[in-house]
């Protein structure tokens, strides 16, 4: 499947709709991160009707945080780190509280596409241009994993009124990946559920 990201097989950014509860200091606000985010794309592999889906990374500060409970996974919190170069940071920690050693560090574009996933073990998948998550429309990418192997992906994403939805195959059509995630006006993913070869799963907003 595609990137591993909320439950750490390979599918990472279609497992992007959960529960969010983001604190800093003491206040918490729904957040959503991973999620899984565009309006507009130059990468000339992606079309891009109109629509915005983005996430928007400009409206959070270091160490805000989302809190997903997931059907398959349990709790997982998902901590903004801010920015590094061109790229932005995203630490993932399992259990009752985001402390300790992060179980997998994400780095985003600046619309929430996934560029790269890595565990705390050094293991590395990377996304060439991109992921696609968060951009509308049809888009390519090609997954890489530690040993080279190379899978490429075609995605489909769909605007809702609630936020999207979206197909997504590799190129012999063997997996398939399809979901659904709502997100606020901040692109902050909210309940939703993802299923393919590998099972499914459903995320619950936590408020």
């Amino acid at each position: 499947m595609g990137r591993p990201f909320l439950n750490e097989y390979p599918a990472t950014s279609h497992i992007i709709g959960a529960q969010i509860s983001y604190s800093r200091q003491d206040r918490r606000i729904k957040l959503k991160i991973l999620a899984p985010l565009i309006l507009t794309s130059t990468i000339a592999a992606c079309a891009v009707p109109v629509g915005d889906i983005r996430w928007k990374p400009e409206l959070l500060s270091p160490g805000d945080y989302v809190s997903v409970d997931q059907s398959r996974s349990g709790l997982i919190h998902h901590m903004y780190k801010g920015r590094q170069g061109n790229d932005y940071l995203i630490e993932s920690y399992r259990g009752p509280s985001p402390t300790g050693t992060p179980a997998f560090t994400t780095r985003l574009d600046g619309n929430g596409n996934y560029l790269s996933w890595q565990r705390s073990d050094g293991y590395e998948v990377r996304y060439q241009p991109h992921d696609c998550t968060r951009t509308l429309g049809k888009c390519r990418y090609t997954e890489i994993r530690p040993n080279d192997e190379r899978i490429r992906w075609t995605r489909i994403t769909t605007a809702t009124d609630t936020g999207f939805k979206y197909v997504e195959t590799d190129r012999n059509g063997e997996r398939r990946v399809s979901g659904e995630i709502a997100i606020d006006e901040r692109g902050i993913a909210g309940s939703g559920q993802v299923s393919g070869h590998f099972g499914a799963q459903t995320f619950t907003l936590v408020e």
